[in-house]
């Protein structure tokens, strides 16, 4: 696991990086486990609400897979592929901080079979992600903290 400014950035997942959206997914078979990145839930602070995309909702790459409030943000969480929503993480909507402790485990947010494979093309991966998502680090002068 690559580290930088105490914001951890796990191998082996890709990277949807637009903007300051940092999401990331782990494909297994056809299905994407979508989440946000420990940058993105610091730069939030800590969430008191999620709410998810229904299971059996459809929605393209770049749309709203989730949307999400802090006490000083609010906004929507991309969907790095097209897809359907296959599974919610119920727990995270009850209890929203669990994103915030957890970004890369307990704190996943949806589930997408995925319907088009070559947009894997478009996310980023091993070396490529670490550049980004560090660049972005920097930029935002931003120095992770879990809750």
């Amino acid at each position: 696991m690559a580290v930088e400014s105490n914001c951890e950035i796990p191998e082996g997942l890709y990277y949807y990086v637009e903007g300051r959206n940092t999401v990331w997914g782990k494909l297994e078979g056809d299905v994407m486990t979508v989440g946000i990145t420990d940058l993105a839930q610091t730069m939030a602070g800590k969430l008191v609400k999620v709410r998810l995309k229904k299971k059996g909702i459809k929605v393209d790459r770049g749309r709203p897979v989730a949307t999400m409030e802090s006490g000083k943000w609010a906004g929507a969480v991309p969907s790095p592929l097209t897809g359907e929503v296959v599974e919610v993480n119920e727990e995270v909507e009850k209890s929203p901080v669990l994103v915030n402790q957890d970004p890369y485990g307990r704190g996943w947010l949806v589930k997408l079979k995925v319907s088009n494979r070559d947009e894997l093309k478009q996310l980023f991966m091993g070396a490529d992600a670490l550049a980004k998502i560090k660049a972005l680090i920097q930029t935002e002068k931003v120095q992770c903290k879990r809750l």
